[in-house]
């Protein structure tokens, strides 16, 4: 996403405006400043910012390319990760929730501490005769007082008690354990994906496919339309390197992509780390959606030459196993000229080599890069094989009722005359609007601006009800940003500003926002 936007004047005076009168002219746009200090070792090449608050700003004042392994994460990572499927890894939840594994796990250790507590309590318990023997000496007496005889008979008494008290709290640890067990197997087929891990999905539900009772539950929502041409999508927790202890769930991306395939028929990814490539490719297949859904593999790259590579390597291990059926093409690098972590002339020395590779491999796949709307040139045109411009009105500070007529302004006016003779390649490769968490004033460092750009689902509806069915119409390529809210970005909100984790049409479970309505444009798909 146009992370770190910064405008520059783009004028338009088109009169082929098809969605009216545009409202400014500015590029959607948000400052670089709002995401603190960049560090030259990113742990998230997705950001090009460090996310690990373990890590303090001045780890990036080494040179990641003076050592052998730059550490793209902040830390030694001196081997590739596994590339195998990470379907069943442990320790993966798209929203960790306490579950009745958890519960039973509290039972037991209540379990043990209460026995430990009175056996404990049982060993050092020698009663009252035992103490009035130790301090005569062991003196025996022809028979026991009466008070000494009542005292052992309450000696016993409690002994009883204690014992029958662990007896019941073992009882009820197994009863929970029980109970637990009976939850736990009623929710399988729930597609409550927030309450278990990875691996316990995986037990749970196996490898769900078509015919899952998770998945029937998901398809042929009707409030799900199929009007996007495309979605950006990232799935959950493939981040790297927070991956490798914490991998995404392959049930929960087949999840995902059963209700993407009700909103799109191409899917965009932003890199290859943390096999969510060959993750949404299993998806695909196990909802036999081959033949219907595509994917534009997306490779990140940025100024951290481990991370280039690492990418660039997964990519063709890709290519290498799949071919280029499942694929539109390749979208190599997102927004990094306006980053400027690296110049045109080495972004296109980059997309060269990939076509060229291409070619000695008889492979047959465009061959693109992404980035700001104001930061395409005629020689990034000429470099890449698609135009894929980022553009979202919510940055530009402009209303609602005019950011459709202000986004086909901007596209047509700034980015027109870069278009290909071939209308479908010309892409939208980022637009949206988030559900909530303030308002935005554009290039002002302000949030008084009237009216701006309010962060609200009228104000998505409004975008998407102007937007949608129009460009359907038209023919207009985009992609929107984004179909499920994305938690791990609340890291980059700040004061009045927190909107970074809230631009899906749909929370993290896939449960479309209240609210929120996806124009079905007549029934018209793409």
């Amino acid at each position: 996403m146009g992370r770190g936007q910064n405008p520059v004047a783009g004028d338009s005076h088109s009169t082929l405006n098809p969605f009216g009168t545009p409202a400014a002219t500015h590029s959607p746009s948000r400052s670089i400043n709002s995401f603190g200090r960049p560090s030259s070792l990113p742990d998230d090449p997705y950001q090009s910012y460090s996310s690990n608050p373990r890590h303090g700003v001045d780890v990036g004042l080494v040179d990641p390319h003076d050592i052998e392994d730059d550490g793209d994460d902040g830390l030694n990572y001196s081997r590739r990760p596994q590339r195998a499927s990470l379907f069943n890894r442990p320790n993966s939840d798209r929203n960790a929730k306490s579950g009745p594994k958890a519960t039973a796990v509290g039972v037991g250790v209540g379990v043990g501490a209460g026995t430990g507590a009175a056996a404990r309590g049982l060993m050092s318990n020698n009663g009252p005769d035992e103490a009035i023997r130790a301090f005569d000496g062991g003196a025996g007496q022809e028979k026991p007082s009466a008070w000494l005889s009542q005292q052992k008979g309450r000696s016993k008494t409690c002994k009883w008690v204690t014992i029958v008290l662990v007896f019941l709290v073992i009882v009820g640890a197994i009863a929970g354990g029980v109970i637990g067990s009976f939850v736990a197997g009623n929710k399988k087929g729930t597609g409550n994906s927030s309450a278990t891990s990875a691996s316990d999905d995986a037990k749970l539900n196996g490898d769900l496919n078509l015919d899952s009772k998770d998945i029937k539950a998901l398809m042929n929502d009707p409030n799900l339309h199929r009007v996007f041409p495309g979605m950006d999508y990232t799935p959950l927790k493939t981040q790297y390197p927070d991956c490798m202890s914490d991998p995404p769930s392959q049930n929960n991306v087949t999840r995902d992509v059963a209700v993407l395939s009700q909103l799109t028929n191409k899917i965009r990814l932003y890199g290859t780390d943390c096999n969510q490539t060959e993750m949404v490719l299993h998806a695909v297949k196990q909802l036999k959606l081959e033949k219907d859904v595509k994917i534009w593999l997306g490779v990140w790259q940025d100024m951290n030459e481990t991370t280039n590579s690492r990418q660039l390597e997964q990519m063709w291990t890709i290519l290498d196993q799949y071919g280029a059926e499942p694929f539109e093409g390749l979208i190599i690098a997102n927004e990094i000229l306006f980053r400027k972590e690296m110049s045109i002339s080495s972004l296109a020395t980059v997309l060269g080599d990939v076509r060229k590779k291409l070619a000695s491999k008889n492979i047959n796949l465009p061959v693109a890069t992404s980035d700001l709307g104001d930061d395409w040139t005629s020689e990034l045109a000429k470099d890449s094989d698609y135009i894929m411009a980022n553009i979202h009105p919510f940055f530009a500070g402009v209303s609602a009722e005019t950011a459709a007529s202000w986004t086909w302004t901007f596209w047509e006016g700034k980015d027109g005359p870069l278009w290909k003779s071939d209308k479908n390649k010309n892409i939208i490769a980022e637009t949206g609007w988030p559900s909530a968490g303030g308002k935005n004033c554009g290039q002002a460092q302000t949030t008084s601006c009237e009216p701006g750009s309010v962060a609200g689902i009228k104000e998505m509806n409004r975008f998407m009800e102007d937007w949608v069915c129009q460009a359907l119409t038209n023919g207009t390529q985009y992609f929107w940003f984004e179909a499920f809210d994305e938690p791990w970005k609340i890291r980059f909100n700040e004061k009045d500003k927190n909107w970074e984790d809230k631009w899906g049409l749909m929370d993290i479970d896939r449960k479309l926002k209240d609210g929120v309505k996806i124009p079905d444009c007549g029934g018209k798909t793409v």
